[in-house]
């Protein structure tokens, strides 16, 4: 190789190795500009066991490091109500020699006809609204695997937590958490016994 082409390699590889921060630098104020949107949570939608009081739910609600200030909406209706059957990991053994109580509905859809919430040693099986009929649960073969379990039906307590001063005004920081603070409390209420389940509200721009 000649000293020319040496010399014209060695500049290119300068030349880049200049334009590349180069490049970074002038990125960077386009970005501080337009910086990505976070996303926001306006409330967290929890459903507890049957018979956990509004007392209990504050309780609960205050072990946990809550960013904003928040509002209890108790035992709410407007959020889908949630019935379950909870049972232990021998009578979840027994459920599973039963046949085909919990195949899908639509063959071509593996998942089961009612759901599960696993936590530690137990089980939620999740019956979904759908299945009643003017609140009378229509599902047969469930109901026999019921019966022969003497299992009982139970209906979650639903309660919605409002942050904020309850005006709802989407605009102020005070009424909304960033969705990364949204999952760290919801991942971190599922772990007590009481929670069966927390969906983060979040707030549409």
């Amino acid at each position: 190789m000649s000293k020319i082409n040496r010399y014209l390699i060695i500049l290119l590889i300068l030349f880049l190795a200049l334009l590349v921060p180069l490049w970074m630098f002038m990125k960077a104020p386009v970005n501080a500009q337009n910086p990505v949107q976070e996303i926001k949570v306006g409330g967290l939608i929890i459903k507890f066991e049957e018979g956990t009081t509004e007392p209990e739910v504050k309780a609960i609600l205050e072990n946990y490091d809550m960013p904003r200030d928040w509002i209890i909406k108790y035992n709410v209706d407007y959020m889908g109500e949630l019935y379950y059957v909870k049972v232990d990991e021998d009578m979840r053994d027994k459920l599973d020699k039963e046949g085909n109580w919990n195949d899908p509905v639509y063959p071509e859809i593996p998942e089961p006809r009612f759901p599960e919430i696993k936590k530690g040693n137990y089980s939620y099986i999740i019956v979904s609204q759908g299945y009643f009929d003017n609140e009378s649960f229509q599902n047969e073969s469930f109901l026999k695997v019921m019966e022969k379990h003497s299992l009982q039906m139970k209906k979650s307590v639903v309660c919605y937590i409002l942050f904020g001063d309850g005006s709802q005004n989407w605009n102020e920081p005070k009424n909304w958490i960033p969705e990364r603070d949204a999952i760290r409390i919801k991942n971190e209420l599922e772990m007590n016994e009481k929670v069966m389940l927390v969906s983060p509200d979040y707030i549409e721009e």
